[in-house]
């Protein structure tokens, strides 16, 4: 059985087909009074990968990519959110998430909202089913090393020293004012029993599990960057420098670990 509806193309696909660099685009019809909304056709029981590119005409735009999933009922029974800054105008950026339908799952919803008046386009919707097998994990990093080489399964962000709090949503800012992750809603089984970053004092083995590949494929290498200050008055959320923004933003083009919040603050 298939849940939903699709109101534009959508390509069930394996792995990315296209690149941003050669996005064309379309016009997004949506501003901050009214998000775009779309049903999505899925199966129940199945782990999603979902993934599109985007540009804004003004800088630092803010874009949300929400997929909400409701019984026959019509009571919400899964939501996940992440949050990508557009920072240079006219640029791409990719926006990923990923998520797990399940099987009292009736109808399902794609939602993109924005936080300012801007001409939005976006291009190369994708989404794929993750088949969680041995051999199948085992073939997707093989691809992705041998292809771009270096590949970081998640980011740990080190704010020791700067007296950074543990928050329900932090975001991490570059100095330009560019937001990098803000994933700010999920359901509340998911922030109380996953979260959406993991914190310690050292980078153990234990911590490194928030951003391994899969407990039976235990692949787990992090991009580390420096926090430069915390951000008022909640101290919760981080700024790093423009220059660790463009390696993170640079490393998703390989993998977007972000995607599926693999995130690490080192605190005191």
């Amino acid at each position: 059985m298939r849940i939903g509806v699709a109101a534009l193309a959508l390509f069930i696909l394996i792995g990315i087909t296209a690149q941003t660099g050669s996005a064309q685009g379309a016009l997004l019809p949506v501003n901050p009074e009214q998000p775009y909304r779309q049903g999505l056709r899925l199966d129940p029981n199945t782990s999603y990968r979902m993934a599109l590119d985007l540009k804004a005409s003004e800088a630092n735009a803010i874009i949300a990519l929400t997929v909400e999933l409701y019984d026959r009922g019509g009571e919400q029974i899964g939501k996940s959110q992440v949050q990508r800054g557009l920072g240079v105008p006219n640029h791409w950026y990719s926006l990923g998430i990923e998520f797990y339908v399940p099987e009292n799952a009736a109808e399902a919803f794609l939602i993109l909202s924005v936080d300012r008046e801007a001409v939005y386009w976006w291009d190369a919707l994708r989404l794929t089913k993750i088949d969680t097998s041995l051999s199948a994990i085992r073939q997707f990093w093989e691809e992705r090393i041998n292809t771009y080489g270096q590949v970081y399964t998640g980011l740990v962000v080190d704010a020791r020293g700067l007296g950074l709090g543990r928050g329900m949503s932090p975001r991490i800012w570059s100095e330009s004012g560019q937001l990098i992750y803000g994933g700010i809603s999920a359901t509340y089984d998911f922030l109380q029993h996953v979260g959406l970053a993991s914190y310690g004092s050292e980078l153990t083995p234990e911590l490194l599990q928030r951003i391994s590949v899969d407990p039976e494929f235990p692949l787990a290498v992090p991009l580390v960057v420096k926090a430069v200050r915390v951000v008022e008055p909640a101290r919760t959320s981080v700024v790093i420098s423009n220059e660790a923004a463009e390696q993170i933003l640079k490393a998703l083009a390989a993998y977007d670990f972000l995607a599926r919040f693999a995130v690490i603050f080192l605190i005191d």
